[in-house]
């Protein structure tokens, strides 16, 4: 029995002699003063922390998980469905392939140091899932640690168990590329759960011979990419294309945001053919001395483009006449373009475009009903500056049919500035309706089929859902964004479709953090300005174009505890707007008369922003009723009230969400599929949890089938396993 002890106390102390350990100086005595325990405490967790990472580095040094590998023979029996530049050079690719529980990574880096990949839902370290890869220069073996984000800092530490799974990696004269997978969800609280969501990617790239060290980076960055989306590529047929874009158009720096449309004529095609895919064509250029000049990573203004069919007109020299001028202003263009209405392709920041499902087409040509387009590009031209454009959309279409002819839908929040957003809120929610009175008056008996849906808002927008209501009942989401950032607007594949009935109802819901705006948000077209959107394809195509709501402007306007203006009422306040936000065509006021060069000042200022749909109204209405408010525009009203009370802010909220919608059911030739109507919010059964049930997860290493003959499969090190391993083995001797 001694004989026993004694060998089991040898074992520990020589386990403990080859297991490198953290030795404290007699500077991390804990000084007296409570303060300076607790900093003296935070100081010692964090290098603990470091010391943890090292040990677990060193382990994985001396214990090489992959000896021999032959890349050349991996990388030719995978195809990699996906690949993304990370940075603007293209000095670190990322390449992936995914099945239904598992994400394979090729990441190829211009570096002889480490490289790191992370994932978060922000755009920093901190709580990220991060990935640490590198190939050492003495063997030219690959290695890999998987390890997290502190949520107090940005460093990379070990985590309790390595998820991450090495296939190969090497190095040449200039980059360093490694292969590795995970499970999507590995059961483990300090790895990131890969899902539908965008996610920030992050990226790092360590100095030269930073082989099993985490020096600072030397480089690093970000970009938003959803990695589970579907692939969607053309089937392998001719494919012709048609470029719809401007052509030298001068952004003057005078205006903020601005709106340009233009006609195009359809190709003269000899029988119809079949949209299958788009993509931006993004060409602006700084103007110098009025000389277009090529500026190296300068950013477009181009902030979004859609195409839009337009209704047939039997006056073909006038729409003739149209596609040779040069377009219009927004705000300027001809009435009879208000038959564009039917969107077909959109384009917003961050996509890459899109190539529709092999059984879906768009019609193209004037044998498919369609003769002319409207192009329509906005530009935020914030910075103010002088730019050249040709940007557009490049179609790709073909002539072999399809089996179903689809189309686009545009649903939400109508574009006004009856749309507002308090400041300071951390996740306030507005909501847009396409009614059950439209859909059942618009849609085949049958119903239609949605194939993927484009949710688009601007830079507060936090989360984004396409909500499917039917009866009393809500169904699963149709597309849902929990992690929206409007620099990455790809449209979303709706996996195996949806069906959608006559009277089912849709509702497009957006939710806001403003914590960084000192005055509301008014909803408009401008980036400083919101929108809640949702661009949906769908098939059968049918005459409807457009399905939204907006808050009644009595309903708004009494939200905010205003009863009456000056010089008018509800009504005529309610026709400026749904003619299109602006005085034209509307009587002169008295006190308008009275505002003289003011409201001459003020307009002008607008025409910076362009089409402000009623901004600039909102600064001119003047209060009558109640008195306390008298004599204020209802901008100054909404700038000064106490939006720090969080009642206040709730009941806001909840009367615009849950109170009264303004429905607009809009066919493809701008009439009304049914009357405007003002209705309840739908009552419902809402859905408690989108998600599939959650699984029974036990936190553990998450083991990985090998993909290589002779790789060996991932070790997780804990002090215990070490212990016993070396208490056998004493013993054993």
């Amino acid at each position: 029995m001694y004989l026993h002890v004694v060998l089991a106390l040898s074992a520990i102390l020589l386990c403990d002699a080859k297991i490198p350990r953290y030795k404290p100086s007699a500077q991390n005595d804990l000084p007296p003063n409570p303060t300076q325990n607790g900093q003296a405490m935070s100081l010692l967790q964090a290098q603990t922390k470091s010391v943890k990472t090292s040990r677990i580095i060193d382990q994985y040094r001396v214990r090489h998980r992959r000896e021999v590998f032959d890349s050349k023979s991996y990388e030719s029996s995978l195809t990699w469905a996906h690949s993304e530049r990370l940075d603007q050079n293209g000095d670190v690719i990322l390449r992936w392939v995914n099945t239904d529980s598992s994400i394979t990574f090729r990441l190829e880096a211009r570096t002889h140091g480490y490289v790191g990949l992370g994932f978060n839902s922000a755009k920093n370290m901190r709580g990220a899932d991060l990935v640490v890869a590198w190939v050492d220069d003495r063997n030219g073996n690959a290695q890999i640690l998987d390890c997290h984000g502190p949520e107090s800092e940005d460093k990379a530490v070990a985590d309790e168990v390595q998820n991450y799974e090495l296939i190969s990696g090497y190095q040449n004269d200039t980059h360093t590329t490694v292969e590795f997978r995970r499970q999507l969800d590995t059961c483990d609280t300090q790895d990131f759960i890969i899902g539908d969501d965008t996610t920030q990617i992050l990226w790092a790239l360590g100095p030269p011979g930073s082989d099993g060290q985490l020096p600072k980076h030397v480089k690093s960055g970000s970009r938003p990419l959803r990695l589970l989306q579907p692939v969607s590529k053309p089937e392998s047929i001719p494919l012709m294309h048609w470029d719809v874009r401007l052509k030298n158009l001068t952004i003057p720096q005078v205006m903020a945001t601005l709106f340009w449309c233009k006609i195009f004529k359809v190709p003269d095609l000899p029988r119809k053919h079949h949209i299958v895919g788009y993509e931006p064509l993004i060409d602006s250029r700084p103007l110098r001395n009025n000389v277009p000049v090529h500026v190296p990573n300068s950013q477009s203004p181009v902030h979004h483009m859609v195409l839009y069919e337009c209704a047939e007109d039997d006056d073909k020299h006038l729409w003739n006449s149209w596609t040779e001028s040069d377009g219009y202003f927004g705000p300027n263009r001809p009435s009879a373009w208000a038959t564009c209405a039917t969107p077909i392709a959109a384009w917003a920041i961050g996509s890459q475009g899109e190539f529709l499902p092999e059984n879906v087409g768009i019609p193209l040509g004037e044998r498919g009903g369609v003769s002319y387009y409207m192009l329509e590009v906005h530009y935020d031209n914030q910075a103010l500056h002088n730019v050249l454009d040709n940007s557009g959309i490049r179609i790709h279409y073909t002539s072999a049919l399809r089996q179903h002819d689809a189309a686009l839908l545009g649903a939400g929040i109508g574009v006004s500035a009856l749309h507002v957003i308090p400041p300071k809120q951390k996740q306030y929610r507005t909501v847009g309706i396409c009614s059950p009175e439209c859909t059942n008056e618009t849609l085949p008996e049958e119903g239609v089929n949605i194939v993927s849906v484009l949710l688009h808002a601007h830079g507060t927008a936090r989360k984004i859902s396409l909500k499917h209501v039917r009866g009393e009942q809500e169904l699963p989401r149709i597309s849902e964004e929990n992690f929206y950032d409007s620099h990455y607007q790809q449209s979303r594949i709706v996996p195996r479709g949806r069906k959608f009935m006559r009277g089912d109802t849709l509702i497009t819901e957006c939710t806001y953090d403003s914590t960084s705006r000192d005055k509301p948000i008014l909803g408009g077209y401008s980036a400083k300005q919101e929108m809640c959107l949702s661009f949906i394809l769908y098939y059968p195509r049918t005459e409807l174009a457009g399905c939204y709501s907006m808050t009644p402007v009595k309903e708004f306007f009494e939200t905010f505890g205003v009863k009456e203006f000056y010089g008018l009422n509800f009504t005529q306040v309610e026709n400026i707007f749904l003619s299109s936000g602006s005085f034209e065509n509307i009587p002169l006021q008295p006190w308008l008369e009275h505002a003289g060069d003011h409201f001459v000042n003020e307009t002008a200022e607008q025409g910076k922003e362009g089409d402000d749909q009623g901004v600039g109204l909102m600064k001119e209405l003047v209060i009558w009723e109640p008195s306390e408010f008298r004599n204020k525009s209802f901008m100054a009203h909404l700038n000064e009230m106490p939006w720090a009370e969080t009642l206040l802010t709730e009941q806001i909220e909840k009367r615009l969400y849950k109170g009264m919608h303004m429905t607009f059911c809009k066919k493809k030739d701008d009439t009304w599929g049914v009357p405007i109507e003002i209705q309840n919010y739908p009552v419902y059964k809402e859905i408690t949890n989108n998600e599939t049930a959650e699984k029974s997860c036990h936190h553990k290493s998450m083991r990985l089938p090998s993909v290589t003959k002779g790789s060996a499969t991932a070790v997780t090190f804990s002090w215990t396993t070490v212990l016993a391993l070396c208490s056998t083995l004493v013993i054993a001797r």
